[in-house]
């Protein structure tokens, strides 16, 4: 995986003020970039996302520190990552690491009001939303609402970020 430069010193520098090392990376995404990190103090491996933008960073901030705040770990049997820390200079989120089936990836969250799309782009978006979930569409749809009971709606929503037990 292709990191960017700048990523890669904002990780450095995290992982250091940590005291930690960084096992590998998990994943890249539109809003940043995950790394499995290990640090001294804590017994088990955890993620932190570098993020490219202040905006994303802040807005998925905003969700986990609800999250936190609501105490959900879960969400229709599904694991959520826990906050454990950010940094708002490297704009770094440090959260736990979950196994199928999960919610993760906030990035592209609103909190309290849905975004702004056209009908024609919410009916487009439902039909293909609907395509890639295939039969586990109506369960994503129950773990859509419960969030949006939280006052989270989420946008950014794809078998990647949703996944099922069934499909690891």
């Amino acid at each position: 995986m292709l990191v960017p430069d700048d990523v890669e010193k904002r990780l450095a520098h995290y992982v250091e003020t940590r005291n930690g090392e960084v096992v590998c990376p998990l994943g890249v995404g539109t809003q940043g970039t995950v790394f499995a990190i290990r640090v001294l103090s804590h017994p088990t491996e955890m993620a932190v996302k570098l993020h490219r933008r202040d905006v994303a960073y802040r807005r998925e901030l905003a969700v986990f520190l609800r999250l936190q705040e609501l105490e959900v770990s879960e969400v229709r049997g599904h694991e959520v990552p826990q906050l454990i820390g950010f940094d708002d200079e490297l704009l770094a989120i440090e959260m736990t690491i979950v196994s199928p089936p999960f919610c993760l990836d906030f990035g592209g969250a609103y909190l309290d009001q849905p975004p702004d799309y056209t009908p024609e782009v919410w009916r487009d978006w439902r039909e293909q939303k609907s395509e890639d979930f295939e039969d586990d569409w109506p369960a994503v749809l129950e773990i859509l609402g419960e969030f949006e009971s939280f006052g989270i709606y989420i946008a950014d929503v794809n078998p990647g970020n949703i996944r099922f037990q069934n499909n690891t």
